[in-house]
């Protein structure tokens, strides 16, 4: 009469297929219950296999905690650091505005003229550290998923408005000019600061990459959604990185050419996405860009 008994092959192959999904049925009791000494050494092996691979999952877990512990440190030290400096970065603005002042009522012409020029280049130093300090609060609040989004009525061609305003200077130093396009304004709920600074963020993409070329800003809405683009006439992307070029520390033009962290449009991808609208890309290698983004109006 056949055995009923699984063969030798069957049992190893079930043993590993349990060990290959985490747990294990052979004990030391059963080895020593094995008449043949060879699958004795056998079982003995997948035993100190499950239990070699049991330990080494308890130590990449282990490794995964602290890695990540070490993580939250360095973002909960990027954001205490990032606030403790915004406040000498504050005072030595203050303190420039304040000796333009001073110069413009009492110094000389000359000398306020040569002075001045001294400050402005300063200016231009702090408000590049203190663009750098903000970069690193929103890496820091990102990382941690703490971004905060505030709505007010407002609108949206003020708010851009606002933001080619402030870039202005920047844009004229780079050779291009900034236009903003739109029919009327766009009321809706927005956290203001928060769409201002995407906002600034692809006009000061676009000033760079320019080429310096004409940038139009253009704003529309429905109902619903409210929409701006912010177009360039510069180098352009090439088909091949524009999948890539909104993830962290990616860049698409050479690292010798351009300045940059590569974190610009990685953040402003999550600004948008915490204000629960999308961001696009349409772009041509040497013809330019068009980064399209859209925001729910009312929240």
């Amino acid at each position: 009469m056949p055995s009923t008994e699984p063969s030798l092959v069957e049992r190893l192959l079930t043993h590993i297929a349990e060990i290959g999904a985490g747990r294990c049925s052979i004990t030391d009791a059963g080895i020593e219950a094995e008449a043949d000494p060879n699958a004795q050494q056998i079982f003995a092996g997948l035993l100190m296999l499950h239990e070699d691979l049991q330990f080494a999952q308890q130590r990449q877990t282990m490794l995964l905690e602290d890695l990540r512990g070490a993580i939250r440190a360095r973002d909960e030290f990027l954001s205490i650091a990032g606030h403790e400096l915004r406040t000498p970065i504050t005072t030595l603005v203050l303190q420039i505005e304040g000796l333009e002042g001073v110069l413009r009522e009492k110094a000389p012409a000359e000398v306020f003229e040569n002075v001045s020029r001294r400050l402005t280049l300063t200016r231009r130093q702090v408000d590049r550290l203190a663009a750098l300090i903000a970069t690193l609060i929103d890496v820091s609040r990102i990382n941690s998923q703490r971004v905060e989004v505030s709505r007010e009525p407002a609108d949206l061609v003020e708010v851009l408005r606002s933001a080619i305003d402030r870039l202005c200077d920047q844009a004229s130093r780079a050779g291009s000019s900034l236009r903003l396009e739109a029919a009327g304004p766009i009321p809706g709920d927005l956290d203001v600061s928060r769409v201002e600074q995407v906002a600034t963020n692809l006009l000061t993409n676009a000033i760079r990459y320019g080429r310096g070329k004409p940038i139009i800003v253009r704003a529309s809405s429905d109902d619903e959604r409210a929409r701006f683009s912010v177009e360039d006439a510069g180098i352009g992307i090439a088909a091949a990185d524009q999948p890539r070029i909104f993830e962290q520390y990616e860049r698409a033009a050479p690292v010798t050419n351009y300045a940059g962290l590569g974190l610009g449009l990685w953040i402003t991808r999550h600004l948008v996405e915490a204000l629960g609208g999308t961001i696009s890309l349409r772009s041509e290698l040497g013809v330019g860009s068009v980064f399209t983004v859209e925001l729910p109006r009312f929240g």
